[in-house]
């Protein structure tokens, strides 16, 4: 009944539709989805692969919706009036202030211009991400031991669809003053191309994408630039949404309890500028995930990658392997009888509903790795793991903390995961991994908690700790993907966080209310230290105010 009762629903998108687009990856309502499926009011949904469309968000509120009439559910009055708000049957807090006015604002409740027809819709939104703030760190030679630091986002969203045809562009320009520069090749970590400006202190960049779509009752085809987040968890080996956007094609189908998932990629490899360069040059990734809907609460994946280039075949082939094109074959076996080097990855993930409120879930990633070799810690066994665990309303029965959800990951990362013979087959992009962001040779502890006590107020926390074998100057430990794994430095005796111990620690706090539909004036603090073993321990920690119109908050690290 539960199949049927969402076959229904995703088959007949909602014609009053709010969310037009692409949902910016964390939007508030992607996690209000997230928190319902761990609570057990939205099972069946396969949240599986970020970000979702606008059909897609439509389609599982509604479906909700009819849980919560038909009296099989019922929830606390923060997220009925979400759910309401969501849907477009109340408008967004403040909303009214702007249709009083008399001159088209807020006409659909939710968004700042709006213009809807028979068939039709677009949506027009402001960006904007101001976090100005004072940051206080370690001394250092050329180094004020406090500073203005600030992240200055401005810009707009477009959004909507033409009967079936939906669009979503997105353009901001960014300034940014970070507590510590890390620019390589220009480019820095999360971001594409980015300058160095005002004495080498700031960032500056654009950040743009924009997606074309085609929605239909099985299946929706996706083209244009944008993030992707897969799997279980906030963080994720299989592929996360920490490195830039990519250009991609992706194709989405669900049906019965399946749902599976397309997705082909060019990457961008940065080297440093010059006035007579030409074109960065450019690799490509085939990926695909079945997700399952399976018995007693549990949830399954499995997902492969292949990542390959121009060069891995000494310059015989020219732009993406069309072989990989086939949506129902298994890459490696393509590898294989193409005779190519190309770098493939696989791997599964498993989730439960252990009761309402409570999720386990895990992933396990494997590069390579040979079994009778397990024991003697071999270089090539590369593999790593996730195990993490969701929280929403913690208590049984009456007794809940309404609005609370919890989170907690650990992942571990061999030595060398992600990298290949060269970097034009790494599983990185503008030299960011694709997968988790604590990279390979690391283990990573992460929590989060968010709060959500009335629909206009909410408050988070997030708190990392990671420790790396870092590599030297000379020598390869298998912290950096995009060096060569020929480059390693032992074939055996290969052992997790070898090389120069580095600790990271991440923590932070924020909190925002909603003056007007998203539009959020808030408080945060950040702190954030690196204790390297061989250059010491550089923290720093920051307060800052907060601005945000039309943009989810987005912590440093996911």
């Amino acid at each position: 009944m539960r199949s049927l009762l969402l076959f229904v629903v995703f088959a007949t998108a909602a014609s009053a539709q709010v969310d037009e687009g692409i949902l910016p990856m964390d939007d508030p309502v992607q996690r209000f989805l997230q928190r319902q499926q761990t609570a057990g009011t939205l099972d069946g949904v396969l949240l599986t692969t970020f970000p979702l469309s606008g059909y897609e968000a439509q389609a599982m509120l509604d479906s909700l919706a009819v849980r919560v009439d038909s009296g099989s559910v019922r929830l606390g009055r923060t997220d009925q009036a979400l759910l309401d708000r969501y849907r477009g049957l109340t408008p967004a807090p403040g909303a009214e202030w702007g249709r009083n006015l008399g001159i088209g604002l807020y006409d659909d409740g939710e968004t700042l211009v709006s213009a809807d027809g028979d068939g039709y819709a677009v949506r027009g939104q402001p960006l904007l991400y101001a976090t100005p703030g004072v940051t206080r760190r370690t001394a250092g030679e050329g180094r004020d031991p406090e500073s203005m630091t600030y992240r200055y986002s401005r810009g707009v969203r477009v959004a909507g669809h033409a009967g079936p045809v939906f669009f979503d562009t997105q353009l901001m320009e960014v300034q940014e003053t970070p507590e510590r520069i890390d620019w390589v090749n220009f480019t820095t970590p999360r971001q594409g191309f980015t300058k160095l400006v005002d004495d080498r202190t700031t960032y500056d960049y654009w950040d743009a994408t924009g997606i074309i779509g085609f929605r239909s009752s099985f299946f929706e085809v996706r083209a244009g630039r944008g993030r992707a987040n897969w799997g279980f968890g906030e963080g994720s080996l299989e592929r996360s949404d920490y490195s830039a956007p990519q250009d991609h094609v992706e194709f989405r189908s669900r049906f019965w309890k399946v749902r599976y998932t397309n997705r082909f990629e060019r990457r961008i490899r940065p080297f440093e500028r010059s006035s007579n360069v030409g074109l960065y040059p450019r690799s490509y990734t085939a990926l695909h995930q079945l997700a399952f809907d399976l018995p007693y609460g549990l949830e399954a994946e499995i997902f492969e990658m292949t990542v390959f280039a121009d060069d891995t075949l000494g310059g015989q082939r020219r732009g993406f392997e069309l072989s990989y094109l086939n949506p129902f074959v298994f890459y490696r076996a393509i590898e294989a009888d193409l005779g190519t080097l190309d770098n493939a990855l696989l791997g599964a993930g498993l989730a439960w509903n252990a009761a309402p409120g409570y999720r386990t879930y895990s992933q396990l990633l494997l590069d390579e790795l040979k079994f009778d070799r397990l024991s003697d810690d071999w270089w090539a066994n590369k593999w790593g793991f996730l195990v993490g665990a969701h929280i929403v309303d913690p208590g049984w029965g009456e007794a809940r903390l309404r609005g609370l959800s919890l989170r907690g990951e650990y992942t571990r990362q061999r030595p060398y995961l992600y990298s290949h013979r060269s970097e034009s087959s790494a599983y990185v992009h503008y030299a960011d991994p694709l997968g988790h962001p604590a990279g390979p040779n690391s283990s990573d502890l992460s929590l989060w908690a968010e709060y959500v006590p009335t629909p206009r107020l909410s408050f988070g926390a997030h708190g990392s700790y990671t420790v790396r074998g870092r590599n030297t100057e000379t020598e390869n430990f298998g912290s950096d993907a995009t060096l060569s794994y020929n480059t390693r430095v032992s074939d055996f005796g290969v052992t997790t966080l070898q090389g120069i111990r580095q600790r990271e620690t991440i923590g932070e706090l924020w909190g925002g209310y909603e003056l007007m539909p998203e539009l959020i004036v808030g408080l945060g603090a950040r702190y954030h230290a690196f204790d390297d073993a061989e250059t010491g321990l550089d923290r720093s920690a920051t307060g800052y105010l907060q601005l945000r119109w039309g943009l989810p908050f987005r912590t440093s690290r996911f």
